[in-house]
C-alpha cells in the first residue's frame, strides 16, 4: 500500500469497497501486486466514493454515478484486459464528475439543454472515457502488467449522434414520467435501473 493510500485510509477518504473489489478480481485472475497497486491508485485518484461488482438486471457492463461505480458481476470471468478497460472507462467518469460536478453530468437528463446538445455532451464524455481507458491500458501494457495482445478500441467513436439522441430521449421521457427532477433522483433511478427490475 503506497503512502497516499495509507493517508486516505487514515483520513477515511478511501474508496469504499475498493479492497473487496480488487481482491475479487485477484481471486479470478492472476494479477501482480504491482497491477493491484496501479488499479488502486487509478481508482482512488478519481475520487470514486464507492466501487463494487453487482448483479445487473440491465444490459450494461458498468455504471458510473456521482455516488460511485458498479461493474456488472458477469464481467469478472471475462478477459482480464477487457475487464480492466471497462473498469477504467467507468473510473474516467468519476474524474468527469470531479471536474464538472453532478449537475452538469446529469443535465443531459434533467437540464434545460436541447436533446442535440445533450447527445453531443454524452458522446463526448463517453469518447473521453474510452480514450482515458485506452491510454491507461497502453501504460499498463508498457509496464508488462497486462497482455500485449489486447488491442483496446473506442466503441463510442462508432456510435452516431442519432443513437446517442435516442438514448437521451428515452431516459428523459422515463425520468419525466417518474417525476425525477434532482441529481440525487437521477442517480437513484440509474442505480435501481441497473440493480433492480423496475
Amino acid at each position: 500500500m503506497n503512502v497516499i493510500s495509507i493517508l486516505k485510509k487514515l483520513l477515511n477518504e478511501e474508496t469504499d469497497g475498493i479492497h473487496t473489489f480488487l481482491n475479487k478480481i485477484k481471486s479470478h485472475h492472476d494479477i501482480s501486486d504491482e497491477l493491484y497497486s496501479e488499479l488502486l491508485t487509478f481508482i482512488e485518484e478519481s475520487n470514486c466514493k464507492k466501487i463494487e461488482f453487482a448483479k445487473f438486471n440491465y444490459p450494461a457492463l458498468g455504471l458510473a454515478l456521482e455516488t460511485g461505480v458498479m461493474i456488472n458481476s458477469s464481467m469478472i470471468g471475462n478477459n482480464l484486459s477487457f475487464l480492466i478497460f471497462v473498469i477504467l472507462h467507468e473510473i474516467a467518469h468519476q474524474y468527469q464528475f470531479k471536474k464538472y460536478g453532478d449537475k452538469i453530468m446529469y443535465d443531459c437528463y434533467i437540464g434545460d439543454i436541447s436533446e442535440d446538445e445533450a447527445a453531443e455532451f454524452m458522446k463526448h464524455t463517453e469518447e473521453v472515457a474510452d480514450e482515458f481507458a485506452i491510454r491507461k491500458i497502453r501504460y499498463l501494457q508498457g509496464k508488462g502488467l497486462i497482455d500485449l495482445k489486447y488491442k483496446p478500441s473506442s466503441p463510442y467513436k462508432d456510435k452516431s449522434i442519432d443513437t446517442m439522441k435516442t438514448m437521451v430521449v428515452q431516459f428523459r421521457n422515463q425520468l419525466k414520467k417518474e417525476n425525477i427532477k434532482t441529481t440525487e433522483g437521477v442517480s437513484e433511478y440509474f442505480y435501481n435501473l441497473v440493480k433492480n427490475k423496475m
